[in-house]
């Protein structure tokens, strides 16, 4: 079935309302399985993003920490970051924090870099928000956090908005000179200049495979001349898709896109007039989801869902579209343990295989 393909498995930490003392503690808890579980399934990465004050939508503001949990608990998954947020954090502590997770996993951190798209979560930090400030003080930190990682008596660095004096920062990494380089694209127009950079690209399927296609061949061309902002090129863009995997295909798709609903903002969590720039943008939002059929988000990517072969051949058009990493976020919503559990099962089972090469 056509090209080798890579899966992963993403989460955000949703712990969707009504709450008991229990809700939140229990999602964790239960995050710590899925990951076990993927890893024994054959998948191959697991993504954790970094969010904060967001309840219900995304409770993870701590990754580097249920990242190091993670690495006691398996020992082949590659575990990423995704994505730090460079703006928000001294690039000495994010240096630090990539090096202890590689430690800690025996050489198996993914560092996924990106500025933090949320006003609500930038200015709570104590931080500008503006997109051309954030971009620029991001790169800049990535910079230094190369160098910091490459290092080992790190000589400094100077720019606009930095000024870092000489340090030995430790631990040392286990992955020389550093663990591979990621990019959040959750815009098509990231892509080439994630090429241009040398670094992997993680993006969302909120996009047709056909639409995102020209942007993963822009990203092959711009790699091909690239000024790597590491060390070494990272030739790799990965996807993920909002959905559920079920013995039903019914079943499956109806799971897969109430998660997707969900998580593109058809739900009454509070936060999501901050998320969407207001309560006009939940409202329109509310009313683009009702516009669309199940079928609709699943012919359109938006979600992946129903039972094995049909996800089989909704992960092939995303492999004709190029992606080398097909990564699944199943623990949204709704959707319960026991059915996240099952889908990484189905997909170990009757999915990866059928990508092997």
């Amino acid at each position: 079935m056509g090209r080798a393909m890579k899966f992963g498995l993403l989460s955000q930490i949703q712990v969707p309302k009504p709450w008991t003392e229990t809700t939140e503690r229990q999602t964790y808890w239960d995050n710590l399985d899925h990951v076990v579980a993927a890893e024994a399934a054959g998948f191959s990465y697991f993504w954790l993003t970094e969010q904060h004050f967001f309840a219900e939508i995304g409770h993870c503001s701590c990754p580097e920490m249920i990242l190091a949990a993670l690495s006691q608990r398996t020992t082949t998954i590659r575990l990423g970051f995704a994505v730090i947020l460079m703006p928000c954090h001294n690039p000495f502590n994010i240096a630090e924090r990539v090096a202890t997770l590689d430690v800690l996993s025996n050489g198996r951190c993914e560092f996924g870099a990106g500025r933090g798209t949320a006003a609500y979560v930038v200015e709570g930090l104590g931080f500008n928000a503006d997109v051309t400030h954030a971009r620029a003080v991001g790169r800049e930190a990535l910079e230094a956090v190369v160098r910091m990682l490459e290092q080992e008596h790190f000589p400094g660095y100077k720019s606009e908005h930095f000024d870092l004096p000489p340090r030995q920062v430790v631990p040392r990494s286990i992955q020389r000179p550093h663990p591979p380089l990621w990019y959040a694209a959750s815009n098509l127009e990231t892509f080439e200049r994630a090429g241009a950079d040398g670094v992997g690209v993680l993006s969302v399927t909120r996009y047709t495979p056909e639409q995102v296609k020209p942007h993963v061949q822009a990203y092959r061309a711009a790699i091909r001349s690239a000024k790597p902002v590491g060390r070494f090129i990272n030739n790799h863009v990965g996807a993920f898709a909002v959905g559920c995997v079920h013995d039903d295909d019914r079943i499956g798709r109806q799971l897969g896109c109430a998660a997707a609903r969900f998580y593109y903002g058809d739900n009454d969590a509070e936060l999501n007039k901050v998320r969407f720039g207001s309560s006009e943008g939940v409202a329109a939002i509310k009313a683009r989801m009702a516009g669309y059929s199940d079928d609709d988000m699943i012919e359109t990517g938006m979600a992946i869902g129903g039972n094995a072969d049909t996800v089989c051949r909704q992960v092939e058009r995303w492999a004709e579209a190029g992606l080398d990493q097909m990564i699944f976020m199943l623990q949204i919503g709704r959707t319960t343990h026991q059915q996240v559990l099952r889908s990484i099962e189905l997909i170990g089972e009757k999915v990866i295989p059928r990508f092997a090469g």
